[in-house]
C-alpha cells in the first residue's frame, strides 16, 4: 500500500537534504514523497530541484505557518497513510517504513505510533510513545514524527491553524476524545532534534496553547493541574539560564543518566542512527 511522507520546510537549506535522503533511501517499495516549502530564499528550492525526479509533488509558495503547510500536504496526499518528516528530523533507519508495514494492520486502526530517538547537544535518549505511560490530558500522546495517520482521517480532520505550535496535539486530542483506535509499533521510527525547533524555542506559548486546547476539547476540571506544570517549567527554565555551563552540564548529566540518556557527540549525526 502507498505511504505518503510529507516534508514541510522554510529556509531549511542546512538540514533539508539529509532529511530528504532519509526518506528517499527507504527500502519500502511504495512511498509518495511530498514537499511543501514556504517560499524559501536560502537555497532550499535548489536542493528540492536536485531530487525532483524522485518527488511525487512539491511546491514553493508562501503559507500561513507550519500547520497551513501541513494541511496542503494532506490535501494532495494519495497514500493510505500519512507521516510528516519535517526538515531536521530523520527516519531511524533505511528499513524502518518497511518494518512498520511488514505485518497486516487492522482496518479499524487509524493511528500507528512508534518510539522516538530524541537528541540535543548533550546526547540522545530512546523514548517510548507517551500514551503508553501518560494520559493525553497531561502531554502530547504521540511523537508526531513517529506517527502514521490514515489519510482518510486526516482529510476529514485537518490541523486547526488557529494554533501555531499545538495543532498536532489538538488533532490527536480530538481523535482520542472520540475513540479513534490506535496501535503501538515497538520500533524507534524517528530521530528528532530537541535543539532549536519551534516548540523548543517558543515553549511558553506552546504550553499556553496546550492548556487552551485541553480546556476547549476536554474536561476543564482535568486540565486545571496543568497550571502547576507550567510553573514548574518556568522555574526550571530560570534555573537553567542562571547556572554556569559546567554546573548545568553536571546537573543535566546526573539527571539524564538515570533516565537512559546516552552522552555522545551529536555534532556527528552518524552517532544517532541505526
Amino acid at each position: 500500500m502507498k505511504i505518503s511522507v510529507v516534508t514541510v520546510c522554510y529556509n531549511a537549506a542546512d538540514t533539508l537534504e539529509k532529511t530528504m535522503l532519509s526518506v528517499l533511501n527507504q527500502t519500502y517499495h511504495d512511498i509518495e514523497y511530498i514537499i511543501i516549502d514556504g517560499g524559501s530564499t536560502d537555497g532550499t528550492v535548489e536542493i528540492i530541484r536536485k531530487y525532483a525526479d524522485r518527488i511525487a509533488y512539491w511546491v514553493s509558495e508562501p503559507d500561513k505557518g507550519i500547520y497551513d503547510a501541513m494541511n496542503k500536504g494532506i490535501k494532495v496526499a494519495t497514500g493510505e497513510w500519512i507521516l510528516f518528516r519535517n526538515s531536521g528530523d530523520y527516519f531511524f533507519s533505511d528499513k524502518i517504513v518497511e518494518m512498520v508495514f511488514s505485518k497486516p494492520i487492522s482496518p479499524k486502526v487509524q493511528i500507528l505510533h512508534g518510539d522516538c530517538r530524541i537528541w540535543d547537544k548533550y546526547g540522545y535518549c530512546d523514548e517510548k510513545s507517551p500514551i503508553l505511560y501518560f494520559s493525553y490530558y497531561k502531554r502530547m500522546p504521540f511523537f508526531h514524527p513517529s506517527t502514521f495517520v490514515r489519510s482518510s482521517l486526516h482529510k476529514k480532520i485537518p490541523f486547526n491553524t488557529k494554533y501555531k505550535l499545538s495543532a498536532d496535539y489538538d488533532f490527536f486530542f480530538k481523535c482520542l476524545e472520540h475513540g479513534v483506535e490506535y496501535e503501538h509499533i515497538p520500533y524507534v521510527i524517528s530521530v528528532f532534534s530537541a535543539c532549536d525547533g519551534l516548540s523548543t524555542v517558543h515553549w511558553r506559548k506552546g504550553m499556553r496553547e496546550n492548556y487552551s486546547l485541553r480546556r476547549i476539547n476536554g474536561n476543564p476540571v482535568k486540565s486545571l493541574f496543568y497550571g502547576l506544570n507550567y510553573m514548574k517549567a518556568v522555574i526550571k527554565e530560570y534555573i537553567k539560564n542562571v547556572l554556569p555551563e559546567d554546573v548545568l552540564y553536571r546537573c543535566v548529566k546526573k539527571n539524564r543518566e538515570k533516565n537512559g540518556w546516552v552522552f555522545v557527540d551529536t555534532s556527528d549525526l552518524k552517532n544517532l542512527f541505526q
